[in-house]
């Protein structure tokens, strides 16, 4: 039990790295673009964009560097 709630939180943990850095990103280099559109459009244009490069990309590349920051192979 206590080694699934801790697996959990390491996804979660993995989550956020993933994300944050991968959201801020996105956002920033599509706010010229998106500045004028409605926000259900915005939504739609960065959903399209996010989730595809956080599964492929940001998600696989912080777990990758969690476990090397805890020595784990």
């Amino acid at each position: 039990m206590k080694s699934q709630i801790k697996n959990r939180l390491r996804k979660i943990l993995i989550g956020y790295i993933g994300l944050f850095p991968t959201l801020l990103i996105v956002l920033s280099v599509l706010k010229p673009v998106t500045k004028d559109l409605s926000f259900s459009v915005v939504v739609l244009i960065e959903t399209i964009i996010l989730v595809p490069l956080t599964q492929m990309v940001s998600f696989p590349l912080a777990d990758w560097l969690f476990h090397r920051i805890r020595g784990e192979k």
